[in-house]
């Protein structure tokens, strides 16, 4: 379906920055895009659906996203990319930052729809590829954040950063993803305090120091016991 606005609008969207009513074209098509993952999943998402139901010309869709798979990337991405953390002096808040900007994505009419469509069809290798994809970018900037409180001697060195993702990001995704479950604030503030604790003690260096120094050489310890003994 062809409308005024978006037969103007075809040239100004040919680029990869747009503004005013431009942006606000791409916006509709996007939005619209991960509604219909939502609501009838990848497999029986059509092009042509899409741009009947922004009201955007579809030729205008095919000239930004040439490729259904490049429409889909753009809308996942659009709404579930991770949220830029600002630089601060606490892990704690950035965690916290970054654990409330998932339940809220997660969450949202949208969200939920991205995900339900991911859960039904992840065996679809555009759809595997998508998820990679996010996964790989969401688990930079967690570490990302790791990695700066151990630079900044918040966290002991050598502190195993991928643990810390893995015991902070992983109790909310579960209710999240699995048990279908609300993740209040104090939940992730809990989960939050509970890790750091742990790790601000050098429980996660890992694997521990003590223990590959018994693995590393044992023998110089057994030596010198024998010939205390010896004595």
């Amino acid at each position: 379906m062809t409308t005024p606005e978006s037969s103007r609008e075809t040239r100004r969207t040919e680029g990869r920055r747009v503004h005013g009513r431009s942006a606000r074209i791409v916006s509709r098509v996007l939005t619209t895009t991960a509604e219909e993952l939502g609501r009838i999943g990848y497999a029986a998402l059509r092009v042509e659906d899409v741009a009947a139901l922004s009201g955007v010309n579809k030729t205008t869709i095919y000239r930004r996203w040439p490729t259904k798979v490049d429409l889909i990337v753009a809308a996942i991405e659009e709404f579930s990319r991770p949220p830029d953390v600002p630089e601060s002096s606490s892990l704690r808040e950035d965690l916290l930052w970054l654990l409330h900007g998932l339940v809220a994505r997660s969450t949202s009419p949208i969200g939920r729809g991205v995900i339900r469509m991911i859960q039904l069809e992840r065996s679809h290798p555009d759809v595997d590829l998508v998820v990679q994809r996010m996964g790989t970018e969401h688990l930079r900037v967690r570490r990302e954040v790791i990695e700066r409180a151990i630079s900044r001697g918040e966290l002991p060195a050598g502190t195993n950063v991928d643990l810390i993702v893995e015991l902070i990001f992983s109790p909310v995704a579960k209710r999240i993803l699995i048990a279908g479950q609300t993740t209040p604030p104090e939940f992730m503030e809990a989960a939050v305090d509970v890790v750091l604790a742990g790790a601000k003690s050098g429980a996660a260096v890992w694997p521990p120091k003590s223990r590959v120094e018994l693995v590393r050489d044992p023998l110089p310890a057994v030596r010198a016991r024998n010939r205390r003994l010896a004595r």
